[in-house]
């Protein structure tokens, strides 16, 4: 069973959890006790020794060493939905945890607001983007500790100006970021925006520039977003008037494979073998794609 482990901090929710969590209270000495919360104030926790009733006894926080907060069931079966990309069964998951451990919100990694994480990254990930923003007025971070997801909440200003159109400030707020050192899947978003805001201005080769940084950050944590990318950069390429004069000459005396319309057309027909190859994970390349392929360089 997976634990967060939460320091030593002041609490601030006051009222009964409608469900308790499974921990473990560590005393000064090394000695532990399982309990389960079912109430955090901002200087008292209250529990019980068992799961279901039993006596409540209040304990001051100034007198617990650490606090072990076992993950629940609950929250691992909305994980793992997630992570097969069941958004909307998984959305409704995060959204009864949430409910369920509204109480213990204040407590750091606390269920209730990993829970409300989560139901963020369900909307952001299946494109409800006005969802997303109304979730994030209403979010309370006091519980995150996770840098990854406090940056994320930093990052939904560049969903924000995706959802609202606002190409320059979404070029702008993405510009900044990709200066900044990211993990894998983040540079993946920030990379995308930044292309969609190129590509929404008329600026077809900088936006392929910044989906092929997208491309090649992280295809594991943002697979979506990397299929787009991969699909935007074939599709800029196709639209290129010296791409469409680069295939009327394939193979004809009067090709110039050293022009850039064959060397953009060459590469968008990499990009179509990759993504045949990996990029798609078992999403077939689009039929307005597949014409590419017979532009793909000699084996």
């Amino acid at each position: 069973m997976k634990r967060f482990v939460l320091p030593l901090m002041l609490f601030t929710a006051a009222a009964s959890a409608q469900q308790p969590a499974e921990a473990f209270l560590i005393d000064a000495a090394g000695g532990s006790e399982r309990v389960w919360i079912t109430a955090a104030t901002k200087g008292n926790i209250r529990y019980q020794k068992q799961e279901q009733g039993g006596d409540s006894t209040e304990a001051a926080v100034s007198g617990i060493a650490s606090i072990y907060l076992l993950e629940p069931a609950s929250l691992s079966e909305a994980l793992d939905l997630f992570q097969a990309r069941q958004y909307a069964a998984a959305k409704a998951k995060f959204a009864a945890i949430k409910t369920a451990y509204h109480a213990l919100r204040s407590l750091p990694d606390n269920p209730a607001t990993a829970a409300g994480y989560f139901e963020m990254e369900c909307l952001r990930k299946s494109g409800d983007l006005a969802g997303l923003a109304k979730a994030l007025e209403a979010f309370d971070k006091t519980g995150l500790t996770r840098r990854y997801q406090l940056r994320q909440l930093d990052l939904y200003l560049l969903w924000d100006a995706v959802r609202l159109k606002d190409w320059p400030r979404l070029q702008e707020l993405a510009t900044a970021r990709l200066k900044e050192k990211l993990p894998g899947g983040q540079r993946t978003q920030v990379a995308w925006c930044l292309g969609l805001a190129h590509e929404s201005q008329g600026r077809p080769h900088e936006a392929i520039d910044s989906y092929q940084t997208a491309l090649t950050a992280d295809g594991g944590a943002s697979e979506d977003l990397v299929r787009d990318a991969a699909v935007r950069v074939m599709r800029l390429h196709q639209k290129d008037p010296e791409v469409q004069a680069a295939m009327k000459q394939w193979g004809t005396p009067a090709e110039d494979s050293q022009s850039p319309g064959h060397r953009r057309l060459a590469e968008a027909a990499a990009v179509a073998d990759l993504f045949e190859l990996t990029l798609g994970a078992g999403t077939p390349l689009p039929a307005e794609q597949k014409p590419l392929l017979k532009f793909r360089a000699k084996r």
